[in-house]
């Protein structure tokens, strides 16, 4: 898989911690101190978020010495810091302009947001595709950052509609390269609170319009909705039917991560013309480092013999350590990063 190889410099953090250095014109300099991966297999393994900071509020947060300590994300094999920083999106909006950043781009304002807002991408000809996608971000402000700054702009990230600055979190996102989505409640098998833009099978249409225009009004620059959650909704052909016409309405992409094999979503999504495509692979069903490495294995074979695979994960510190530590050891001999958006079906 070729992209951007980091290097690994040495960092003195209080002991010996390995930094990764992103080069090229994507990464243009060292990500400091956003998260270290965990050296054993489990979630009690991984590094906790550090308290809020309470300097006062008129300290800059992006001074040198805050950057300082953020360096990216580290080997496996090496020694974890016992705490990551709790950082806003504003230190990451403020170092990807210090570190010249390439931002993501708007494409021609009269496209569809669904391409406008997508991470330009040309696939190589003769090479499978695989996209990544890690859903639920911004409600933990350390994980969130060491996704958008961590991994590489390939991988695609979708955002909790109920996050707070959520649309500061989509522009720092795009600021280091990654297409952004919103996560989409949908009413699921076991039963759980939706929230107030939750969709569920016998709202009316004009319900269903208030929701969608509400939580798309609150994250701008996004190209799509990926489902959270829909293993029930998503078997009601009226329904999914409802929901995927609003969603082309605002000329937004879908991607169903229900992982219900009798799902109506592209079925519905042809109908209507909806850009949409579902994930083939949960990488997050065991909660360890080497069920989630073995998932990430399944996704790249289901890509070779496919032609092109959507693995997906909820963010949580155990899957962003345990996926850029395996981006980083794939060769070029497998399955090419895509972005989300290039796995699309019309």
């Amino acid at each position: 898989m070729r992209w951007l190889l980091p290097t690994v410099i040495v960092m003195a953090v209080g002991g010996a911690v390995a930094g990764l250095t992103f080069a090229g014109d994507r990464f243009s300099d060292q990500l400091h101190s956003l998260f270290a991966s965990s050296s054993g297999g489990d979630l009690a393994a991984v590094p906790q978020p550090r308290a809020k900071s309470t300097a006062p509020t008129d300290t800059p947060t992006t001074d040198t010495a805050h950057l300082a300590e953020m360096p990216a994300l580290v080997a496996t094999d090496a020694a974890a810091p016992e705490t990551w920083p709790d950082l806003a999106p504003s230190d990451l909006l403020a170092q990807s302009a210090v570190l010249g950043q390439r931002s993501l781009k708007d494409t021609a304002f009269d496209q569809p947001p669904w391409r406008r807002f997508a991470r330009p991408f040309a696939a190589p000809e003769g090479r499978p595709l695989l996209g990544l996608l890690i859903t639920g971000l911004g409600t933990d402000r350390g994980v969130t950052a060491a996704a958008i700054a961590g991994l590489p702009p390939d991988v695609s990230l979708s955002f909790n509609p109920y996050a707070a600055d959520l649309a500061d979190w989509i522009a720092a996102a795009r600021a280091f390269g990654h297409e952004a989505m919103v996560d989409l409640p949908l009413q699921s098998k076991t039963k759980r609170d939706l929230g107030a833009f939750g969709l569920l099978v016998g709202l009316s249409d004009g319900e269903v319009q208030r929701r969608m225009d509400a939580l798309t009004s609150a994250a701008p620059g996004t190209f799509g909705l990926a489902g959270d959650g829909g293993d029930a909704l998503l078997l009601d052909d009226t329904a999914t039917a409802g929901v995927l016409r609003e969603i082309a309405r605002l000329g937004l992409a879908f991607i169903d991560t229900s992982g219900e094999p009798m799902s109506q979503t592209m079925p519905s999504a042809k109908q209507t013309s909806l850009a949409a495509t579902r994930s083939a692979v949960a990488l997050d069903e065991r909660p360890s480092r080497a069920a989630i490495a073995e998932q990430l294995a399944v996704a790249a074979n289901l890509a070779q013999e496919q032609g092109r695979a959507l693995a997906v994960a909820k963010a949580s510190p155990l899957v962003i350590t345990t996926l850029a530590d395996w981006l980083r050891r794939q060769g070029d001999q497998g399955p090419v990063s895509a972005p989300a958006s290039a796995l699309l079906q019309r």
